[in-house]
This record gives structure tokens, C-alpha cells and sequence, in this order.
């Protein structure tokens, strides 16, 4: 099962998540839960870096694969951090909408 984990700060922005596990949904290389949740997750990143001209503390196990954490600066202006926010809410709604509709292969948590 893949674990999602978002954490919240105090003020409700969003500022750390970490992805763990293996959807086990179908056979390794067709795996659509799998492919669905990574692909959220690169383009989460990528958005983060091209559209918000921001550089994320990321780190991912490139071997065995399974385990991402993603961390953002402390510090942002605020139009970057409205922008940030954003894609942060809406890459939360998509491994939400995962978990709601695949249950048995993720589960989505936001902690405070």
C-alpha cells in the first residue's frame, strides 16, 4: 500500500509530504495506481520548479523506488507562497481523490 503523508503548519499552509510504499495493484511495469501516484507526484515537483521558480528539498529512493518526501523552503514571498500553496492543495486533491477511489492500494493523511 502506498501511505501519503501532508503536513500542515500551524497557519494551514502546506509544507511537507512524504509518499511511501508500493501500490501492488498489478504487475510490476503496469501498475496503475502506481504509475497514477508517481506521476502526481513528478508533476507536483516539476511545477514547483518551473512554475514557482522554487527549488523543493526532495528526496526519493532511486533504487528501490517506493519512498519520496518532499520539503519546501521556510521562507517564500508572499505571491510565491500563494502560487506554492496552490499546486501543494491540489496535488493533496489528487492522491485524495486516490485514496478515495482506490482505498485498498492508498491512503492519504494530512497531519498538523
Amino acid at each position: 500500500m502506498i501511505q501519503a503523508q501532508f503536513t500542515r503548519q500551524y497557519d494551514g499552509k502546506l509544507q511537507h509530504v512524504q509518499i511511501s510504499g508500493h501500490a501492488g495493484s498489478g504487475p510490476y511495469g503496469y501498475d496503475i495506481v502506481c504509475a497514477a501516484v508517481s506521476t502526481l507526484s513528478i508533476n507536483f515537483i516539476n511545477a514547483l520548479t518551473e512554475l514557482c521558480q522554487i527549488e523543493p528539498q526532495v528526496e526519493i529512493n532511486e533504487i528501490d523506488g517506493g519512498f519520496l518526501t518532499v520539503t519546501l523552503p521556510r521562507h517564500l514571498d508572499d505571491p510565491t507562497s500563494e502560487k506554492v500553496q496552490l499546486l501543494f492543495e491540489a496535488f493533496l486533491l489528487g492522491m485524495t481523490n486516490l485514496n478515495d477511489n482506490s482505498s485498498e492500494f492508498v491512503q492519504t493523511q494530512v497531519k498538523q
